[in-house]
């Protein structure tokens, strides 16, 4: 009997679908605020209006701008194809106006499939933990600041970190370790010992140093460097001297290190890797959890079963990229994966 059981819950686990691979990433929270000759056009006119902004938002998620331009051109009609649901949040009424908060979800299937015949890049499963250390000056010639009290440049990156699905960009936190280490002189120098030491510290590769001094009487230059890419480009952002410069200048920055996350994403994207992995549990409710919980991740296209009972399931991980994002994506999930030269064993952390 429970060998029978055993053999029903294997073929269920083979016959069910993958679960949606992060949901949330499919879908955008939008505002509209529309005017009409009456509410019945002015509702429709927010409805198409949301319905771009949220397409064009997730789309940016999963291309480069070069991507989102080409999507940009379809009309209206084109795009309530790719629309799944729309959910209102909020909504006011009157006779001439509609307030909205929407949410809209994207159907994935309809949209990477889409995406494959027009031949649009498709960046899978972008996970990326990058720190900036923004160094600040009110002139060229002036001493550089990092952590003193004017350092303005820092105090908008504090107030304005980024985070969308698994990619995270935040300025090096001010913690006493952080600062015994970094100095805005050995952040411009791109001192390589202390940056191991910082990456270490944090957890993390990617650290970019962000120079930003006053461009005249308006704007603001910002030289951005990575020492692990060996890369410099200089990045100029125009407007007033105000709070409102420097949150243009981290938008146009987390908008060029997202661009080049998605093209190497894109560029992984083209490997298609298995391995095989031995888990053992104590109730079959736990496969099944885990099996969930591997199916979420954004790389992951398959699970497949080799063999199951006893306590042991062997199953294939089919996933996309490299193997050191599977590891990472996988320790996000509180699970981490052994090697044993052919196979790898999974255990809860």
């Amino acid at each position: 009997m429970q060998k029978l059981l055993l053999l029903c819950l294997a073929v269920l686990c083979f016959a069910a679908p993958a679960a949606a691979q992060n949901n949330d990433l499919y879908s955008a929270e939008i505002m509209v605020d529309v005017t009409a000759e009456n509410a019945s056009v002015a509702r429709e006119k927010a409805m198409n209006e949301a319905n771009r902004k949220a397409f064009l938002a997730v789309a940016g998620r999963f291309t480069t701008s070069s991507g989102v331009e080409a999507l940009s051109s379809l009309s209206n009609a084109q795009i309530l194809n790719f629309i799944k649901e729309v959910s209102i949040l909020s909504e006011k009424v009157s006779d001439v106006r509609y307030i909205a908060d929407l949410k809209v979800a994207i159907n994935e299937n309809i949209f990477k499939t889409y995406m494959r015949e027009k031949n649009i890049s498709f960046a899978v499963g972008s996970d990326a933990n990058i720190l900036i250390i923004p160094t600040f000056r009110e002139f060229s010639g002036d001493t550089p600041l990092l952590w003193e009290e004017g350092n303005l440049w820092r105090k908008a990156w504090e107030e304005k970190p980024y985070q969308q699905g698994q990619i995270k960009i935040s300025p090096l936190p001010s913690t006493e370790e952080n600062m015994s280490v970094m100095t805005a002189e050995r952040a411009l120098s791109q001192d390589g010992i202390a940056l191991d030491k910082i990456a270490r510290i944090n957890g993390t590769t990617d650290i970019y140093t962000a120079d930003a001094v006053y461009n005249g009487i308006e704007g603001l230059t910002v030289t951005l460097r990575s020492a692990k890419k060996g890369t410099e480009e200089t990045i100029n952002v125009s407007g007033e001297r105000s709070p409102q410069l420097f949150e243009d200048a981290i938008t146009e920055i987390t908008a060029r290190i997202n661009n080049t996350i998605k093209q190497q994403d894109i560029a992984d994207s083209q490997q298609k890797s298995e391995i095989t992995v031995l888990y053992k549990y104590n109730a079959i409710r736990d496969w099944l959890s885990l099996e969930k919980t591997l199916k979420s991740i954004a790389i992951v296209d398959a699970i497949s079963i080799d063999a199951i009972g006893s306590g042991k399931v062997q199953f294939k991980i089919h996933y996309v990229g490299n193997e050191d994002k599977l590891q990472r994506a996988v320790r996000d999930k509180y699970y981490n994966l052994r090697s044993f030269g052919s196979f790898y064993n999974i255990e809860k952390i």
